[in-house]
């Protein structure tokens, strides 16, 4: 992708007017979004057209699918040699998600509360997330705070398992129906719309990319900081769609579990296929700031997880929003 939008044309921009790489910015996250949402979409009718059941089309492809965005651009920053990137984006992506995304949903609307879902993908949201700050802190103590290629397998195949969880775990769920919320159309149509999908996702990431980078180095600002907040806040994009889209469909119960997914996704795929495809050096910023904020929303999403009954409080969504807005604070402040 260099080759086709090389790095020239960033800095040259940059050199016309900074608002300029802003703009690019908006038009990079336009396309991540829009290519998430055809890549799904696509997906979705091919795997319906092998006869894939629907019930392994939704605790697969659509989950991977709405990460699509997340995974394109860490991978193509590992590519780059931009660790703090691609750290960055999965776990801003992470607290994006489960402080701001389900923080507001929560506020607006009262949420139930699927102890089902709750008790097992709750649960692995938990483990992977804050297992991988433990798994930092300790690369951190060997003198060693890298994610290497081997510990990327390791997330990957923490992946694979997760999926076949999920699978068994969708077949004993009731009322679980995928066509409820994705309807198929012309089987052509739909897998050109797979392929343009995936294509404005590489466009998109090598786009937004270069435009950060050029915003990084304008105003000085390290990469995981603009990483964890805007980039991230970009990529969560097609899961705020999903969300309010959701709530405004009566589907209530699907957003808890996409909040749940995306989080996992967003370690097991994300940062695992970033690390497959370079060595992650972790940035210190990590270890001061996102891996902790990290852990303290995971935990406090955890307890009132744990602590609801039927439906989530209303008034449990302030706290995680509160959250959010510090984190940004702090980091730009």
């Amino acid at each position: 992708m260099e080759h086709l939008i090389p790095d020239e044309f960033f800095v040259n921009l940059a050199a016309k007017h900074i608002s300029l790489i802003f703009l690019l910015t908006l038009v990079s996250f336009a396309m991540l979004y829009k290519g998430a949402d055809w890549f799904v979409e696509g997906s979705v009718s091919i795997a319906k057209k092998l006869g894939i059941p629907k019930v392994i089309i939704g605790a697969t492809i659509v989950s991977i699918g709405t990460t699509s965005a997340e995974a394109a651009v860490s991978v193509m920053a590992a590519f780059s040699g931009q660790a703090g990137l691609a750290l960055g984006n999965g776990i801003g992506s992470v607290i994006c998600d489960t402080a701001l995304i389900f923080g507001l949903c929560c506020c607006i609307t009262k949420l139930p509360a699927d102890k089902f879902i709750l008790r097992r993908h709750g649960w692995v949201q938990v483990i992977s997330g804050i297992g991988f700050a433990v798994l930092c802190y300790f690369l951190l103590w060997t003198g060693k705070p890298s994610i290497t290629r081997p510990l990327g397998l390791v997330l990957l195949g923490g992946l694979g398992l997760y999926i076949v969880a999920s699978v068994k775990w969708a077949k004993q769920h009731d009322g679980y129906e995928v066509d409820d919320i994705m309807q198929t159309g012309n089987p052509v149509a739909r897998a050109i719309l797979f392929f343009v999908g995936l294509l404005l996702i590489i466009i998109g990431s090598r786009i937004l990319i270069g435009s950060v980078q050029q915003i990084c180095l304008r105003f000085g600002v390290p990469q995981a900081v603009i990483a964890a907040t805007l980039v991230a806040f970009g990529t969560s994009l097609p899961e705020l769609a999903t969300a309010i889209a959701c709530i405004a469909k009566g589907h209530k119960d699907m957003l808890i579990g996409n909040i749940l997914g995306a989080d996992i996704l967003n370690i097991l795929f994300v940062i695992g296929a970033a690390s497959c495809a370079s060595t992650l050096v972790i940035p210190d910023v990590m270890f001061r700031l996102h891996l902790p904020a990290l852990i303290i929303v995971l935990i406090v999403f955890r307890i009132f997880a744990s602590t609801s009954k039927e439906n989530f409080s209303r008034w449990m969504g302030a706290p995680l929003l509160v959250l959010y807005v510090l984190y940004i604070y702090v980091q730009y402040f």
